[in-house]
């Protein structure tokens, strides 16, 4: 009797590892990702009749391992552990090269795993685990952390985002909006001299935040300005545009090299920035907030905190009652 399969037998279950199935297909999405944030993939393989054959025509592609950040003004992404189609865990709100880095370690700790033998001792993979576990009715597994010693390497390769205490940091905010602004300040003035109409969309202005022609009628000398948290605090005039670009790239570089976790207070520009964030941040100075909000010397209840780098405010609860602010932060 002929086999209407041909003879094709399956596998079986007990040589069929649910959780090591579910890991290649982790690796595969994941290689995926990489590929995408690496520029290699930028559309669908499939051609246009097997996208409509399987109704996804019209549709975006989703990259299974990161996606753009909600309501981010400096274009960053989250990255995602995705398990079995599941989100286990994500950083959130890094940059591309960030991005770059943590996709690695993703990448290591899913090759690390042993699908025979899983690592328990390891949060992480407990969690994929439970997740496949609870797919195919199997018994879950427990964290074990019996031995205080056994540590496994950062999930992210130590990019933290904005899961951190980095997150409140008004000042690092402050330093990479005017880092955007040295960057929108340098295209500018390396495309000055051609006309507006040959230049980029973005680019056909006469000025920006940091830098403007000093004569009207000529592009052969500008005004360079730092400009931090909305206030200007250095200046030089005059300037003509070949050690402008070179001005305006020597700025870049001194935000960069800015810790903004521990920022050294005695250099009297860095200190001016400082306060200027924390001028452009203080409550009540831009909208009416309630006096309990306002700062202490105002008669409030906020205060500004030198180990986070923000107001610290209290809150209304749902009944309208006042939580005062945590003063241990």
């Amino acid at each position: 009797m002929r086999d209407p399969l041909g003879g094709i037998k399956g596998d079986e279950v007990k040589k069929s590892n649910p959780f090591a199935v579910d890991r290649l297909r982790a690796l595969k999405e994941l290689d995926t990702s990489i590929d995408w944030i690496e520029g290699r993939k930028r559309k669908s393989d499939k051609t246009v009749l097997q996208r409509m054959r399987d109704g996804t025509w019209g549709q975006e592609e989703k990259i299974p391992n990161w996606e753009p950040s909600a309501d981010s003004e400096f274009n960053g992404v989250d990255v995602i552990l995705r398990w079995a189609g599941k989100e286990i865990t994500r950083v959130r709100n890094i940059n591309k090269k960030e991005a770059k880095v943590a996709l690695s370690g993703v990448k290591a700790f899913l090759r690390n795993i042993n699908p025979e033998n899983p690592d328990f001792t390891n949060p992480w993979t407990v969690k994929c685990y439970n997740v496949t576990a609870k797919i195919y009715g199997l018994k879950t597994a427990t964290y074990d952390a019996t031995d205080e010693n056994i540590s496994h390497p950062h999930l992210f390769a130590g990019i933290k985002g904005d899961d951190s205490s980095l997150s409140k940091n008004r000042f690092l905010k402050d330093i990479k909006r005017a880092i955007l602004l040295t960057d929108k300040s340098l295209k500018f003035l390396e495309v000055t001299e051609m006309p507006l109409r040959k230049r980029p969309p973005d680019l056909r202005i006469v000025k920006t935040e940091l830098c403007q022609p000093t004569y009207k009628t000529s592009n052969s000398h500008f005004d360079v300005s730092l400009v931090f948290a909305n206030q200007i605090i250095v200046i030089e005039k005059n300037i003509p545009l070949p050690r402008a670009k070179i001005a305006m790239s020597s700025m870049r570089g001194w935000l960069r090299s800015i810790d903004a976790e521990k920022p050294d207070l005695s250099d009297q520009v860095v200190n001016q920035c400082y306060e200027a964030t924390k001028l452009r941040t203080r409550p009540g100075r831009y909208m009416k907030v309630e006096p309990e909000l306002l700062p202490i010397d105002e008669g409030g209840t906020s205060f500004w905190s030198d180990r986070l780098h923000c107001w610290v405010t209290g809150y209304f609860d749902n009944k309208g009652v006042f939580i005062p602010p945590d003063w241990g932060v």
